[in-house]
């Protein structure tokens, strides 16, 4: 095993960590040097009687520390014996955090919980350090380098970091490492989403008022919710539970369980709302596309690039010695891959990987779904019938580029389907999918078949095309269907044939163009057709778009003669100038004309502030002389989004307001979001500090009163980073680490807590008597003769932590020392990072250190 050297982080981890000794302090100071000299590079190999640091014995002894501490610091960084929280990296990727022990020789110790974090193999038991020692499986240690010679371990305990090198070879395939998630945790959660609308036009006026909620709690990493939603108008109330339902993911089977008021998903057969329970894949433990395989050989530890067409594509770090990295994913399969290994002295490598060798990317098996439960509406007064259904579905793979998928639906009602779904992927740039499905429902005299065929590529890297059709039968039915009270149906109305076409073309000198054809035909001899196309194009000063859409619906020739007047083809014409004013803000004017109606109008907007942003819009109808003017606002605030409207025009009036957000209740007390709370979410702690922002992956929070934020919403079994936005800090404050990695679990929930050091600094000015300053690097010294500090140029003396100062003096070399005197006022200037201060310095005893004001 490697330990690495790293000489500039020796003092940090010092006073980090021995803080309780001050007196260890110059052995940091003593140290750096030594180190700094001896250290050539982080990633030379330690020679244990060549690279350790040297210390003045004699001045160790003076200080009253132990020689024999020294030999503890000398070779490397360390932390110190017993268990630490630290931030885990292999191969320079974040693996969440993990509780780390350390030895009395500050050694890491592989045990289970740091393997399964790091996602590294479990050593032989003949690689066990202290077998039989305890039935714990988490107090074996292994010699995990023993095992494999190429890992490097680097500890950083000034960041409290723990950072690994291991060869591909160790690592875990990704189907088994289930290990790094973090799970557990409870908490109660409301979701809310508050409008209200109010209109006036004369004598009539109008309101409409709704609440969206969501209610739930997560205890074991279940999940548990409720949706609710009420509306309010002229013509009454009405209120619904859209679901209640309760979740779990087994982990190890990469299977979700959710029981309850749920809808049928992953199921190749159309899904449905049923009362019931399913079990279907967890898809973000799903792993991705095969991508391209890149063999080498490195002769150091060394950062491995892999580029396509000059962007970057995979970066990692690998130990010395031959590697192979795979399931780099693609740009494309028609270029080459650059692959640059970077050696630690800085030398590098380069090498080509031919594209006709790169693997073609593949599809990933779905696995089986299964379903049972009773139909669910939400009209209550239809008084359809709700059957009792079941489904499953599975998926195979036929190669590394085809997959097949099978379904089935039963229903007590004698409602049976069969669905058979292949998808393709015939080049790197093309991708087929056909689905074809059977049902038979006698309740409604109903038997057939429907085939659908998707077909989509890239015929170069400017031009895409999509492709689409939909072919049924007369008797084709699907479940909802067959749940009318009444028992004949018409099926007239349904789509016999549909077609779809779009195409997307990109060119840096004429702009973007795109458009789509769909046309849909009844078998009552009804057709409709929708043709829409759109150009786009960015100027140094402005932008321009415009876009046209024709919609026609023809009826058979009965139908005609009645409704012609009122289906004729619906054209509208749109074009639009937006001219960026810069910091956040534009303007757009505007043209449109649907049918025979036209209207022109401009818009100013303004998001240059961070929480808030406005809308101020003009707009003029030709037809009818009338002009609207309407004003739009919103503001984010640390507890809810809010928006609010007006718009008025001639001869009425609206207005409209609405509030979201999310509320949770942890053990800690209550925490208001801006965002709605998801699946798997966190509170944030930076002690006590209220207003410091938070940049997470739902957008960025703010600290409430109790210095507390929530982390709404937590990426299921993958990394989430969250970051204080230091440079927002209080002058007097600083935290010791800013950013957090988390791995979480779905359903869990956590606490991230920042450390928040406070402390007032000074910088104090000293003189003696005679007007004369100390000695530059004379010791600072507290009451009990522990070192503080030294002085710096001009007789100045910097003090980090004010508070926690007792009396202090100078010493000097020729072993005099003076008595430090300074007035503090009261008040602290929290717009300087550290107050300026005088100081005298005399040699009889006299009151040393003045606080709030008051000589003590």
């Amino acid at each position: 095993m490697i330990l690495k050297p790293m000489a500039a982080r020796v003092c940090g981890a010092l006073f980090r960590h021995l803080r309780p000794s001050s007196l260890l302090a110059p052995l940091a100071l003593l140290s750096v040097e030594a180190l700094a000299k001896q250290t050539d590079s982080a990633h030379t190999r330690l020679e244990p009687a060549e690279l350790l640091a040297q210390f003045d014995v004699q001045m160790l002894k003076h200080r009253g520390i132990d020689p024999a501490v020294a030999q503890y610091f000398a070779a490397a960084p360390r932390f110190g014996s017993g268990n630490r929280r630290v931030e885990l990296w292999v191969n320079g990727n974040p693996r969440g955090q993990v509780e780390a022990r350390f030895d009395d020789e500050g050694q890491l110790c592989f045990n289970r919980g740091l393997l399964d974090q790091a996602g590294l193999k479990i050593p032989k038991a003949q690689w066990q350090l202290n077998p039989g020692q305890s039935p714990d499986i988490q107090a074996i240690c292994y010699d995990f380098a023993g095992a494999w010679p190429q890992t490097e371990v680097e500890l950083l305990p000034n960041s409290q970091q723990v950072r690994l090198v291991v060869s591909h070879d160790a690592l875990r395939p990704e189907a088994v490492d289930r290990g790094i998630y973090q799970s557990g945790g409870a908490g109660a959660l409301i979701n809310y989403e508050l409008q209200t609308f109010t209109s006036q036009s004369g004598s009539y006026s109008s309101n409409y008022h709704s609440a969206n909620t969501e209610l739930g709690f997560n205890l074991g990493d279940w999940i548990v919710r409720s949706s609710q939603s009420f509306t309010a108008n002229d013509n009454g109330n009405d209120f619904q539970t859209l679901y209640t339902y309760g979740q779990t993911t087994f982990v190890e089977q990469a299977r979700t369980l959710q029981v309850g008021e749920i809808n049928i998903s992953d199921s190749v057969v159309a899904g449905a709302p049923i009362t019931g329970l399913q079990l279907v894949p967890e898809s973000a433990l799903k792993s991705g596309s095969q991508g391209a395989t890149v063999d080498g050989i490195a002769q150091s530890q060394a950062r491995v690039e892999v580029r396509q067409a000059g962007a970057l594509l995979y970066t990692t770090v690998v130990p010395a010695g031959p590697f192979r990295l795979s399931d780099i994913r693609l740009l494309n399969s028609n270029t080459d891959l650059d692959v640059r290994v970077i050696e630690a002295d800085g030398q590098e490598q380069r090498f080509t990987v031919a594209a006709a060798s790169l693997i073609r990317t593949s599809l990933s098996t779905p696995g089986m779904s299964l379903a049972v439960g009773k139909l669910r509406t939400f009209d209550s007064s239809s008084g359809g019938a709700k059957p009792l259904i079941a489904t499953a579905s599975d998926g195979w793979l036929l190669g590394s580029s085809n997959k097949i998928s099978a379904g089935a639906m039963l229903a007590d009602n004698n409602y049976q389907a069969l669905a058979l779904e292949l998808d393709s992927v015939l080049s790197p740039t093309t991708a087929l999918t056909v689905r074809t499905v059977a049902s038979k429902a006698p309740k409604v005299k109903g038997a057939g078949g429907q085939v659908s065929a998707s077909l989509s590529t890239r015929v170069s890297e400017k031009i895409s095309v999509n492709l689409n059709t939909t072919q049924q039968s007369q008797g084709y039915r699907d479940l909802l269907d067959t749940t009318n009270r009444y028992n004949e149906y018409d099926s007239s109305g349904l789509a016999r044939s549909q077609y779809g076409v779009s195409a997307a073309w990109s060119d840096p000198v004429l702009g973007s163009f795109s458009s789509t054809w769909s046309t849909s035909r009844t078998f009552a001899g009804h057709s409709s057709e929708y043709l829409s196309a759109s150009w786009s194009k960015s100027f140094p000063r402005f932008s321009v778009n415009a876009s046209v859409e024709k919609t026609t619906r023809n009826l058979n020739r009965k139908e005609q003669t009645r409704r012609s007047r009122n289906e004729g083809p619906q054209t509208a014409l749109y074009l639009s100038v937006s001219v960026p004013l810069g910091s956040g803000r534009s303007t757009r004017a505007y043209a449109s004309q649907r049918s025979d109606r036209t209207r022109y109008g401009a818009s100013f907007n303004d998001s240059s502030f961070e929480r808030f942003n406005y809308n101020l819009a003009v707009e003029r109808e030709v037809e009818n002389v009338s002009q609207q003017l309407s004003a739009n606002a919103s503001l984010l605030t640390p507890y809810a989004q809010t928006s609010a409207g007006v718009s008025t025009s001639d001869d009425s009036r609206s207005y409209n307001l609405r509030a979201s957000g999310g509320v949770v209740v942890h053990e800690q007390g209550v925490t208001l979001s801006p965002y709605p709370v998801r699946d798997s979410f966190a509170i944030a702690s930076v002690g006590d500090v209220a207003g410091i922002k938070l940049q997470t992956p739902s957008g960025p929070v703010w600290t409430d009163g109790a210095g507390r934020a929530v982390i709404a919403s937590l990426n299921p079994y993958s990394s989430t980073r969250v970051e204080v936005e230091t440079k927002d800090l209080p002058r007097n404050i600083d935290i010791r680490n800013g950013h957090q990695m988390l791995s979480a679990a779905r359903g869990s929930v956590h606490r991230m807590d920042f450390e928040v050091l406070k402390s007032r600094r000074v910088l104090l000015t000293v003189m003696d008597a005679k007007g004369g300053v100390p000695a530059k690097g004379a010791s600072v010294v507290d009451a009990n003769g522990g070192f503080v500090t030294s002085v710096i140029d001009d007789g100045q003396v910097y003090l980090n932590h004010l508070e926690h100062a007792t009396p202090l003096r100078i010493e000097h070399s020729d072993d005099q020392s003076c008595e430090l005197s300074f007035e503090v006022p009261e008040e602290q200037d929290l717009e300087s990072y550290f107050e300026t201060l005088n100081a005298s310095c005399t040699s009889e005893p006299k009151a040393m250190l003045a606080a709030n004001g008051r000589t003590l």
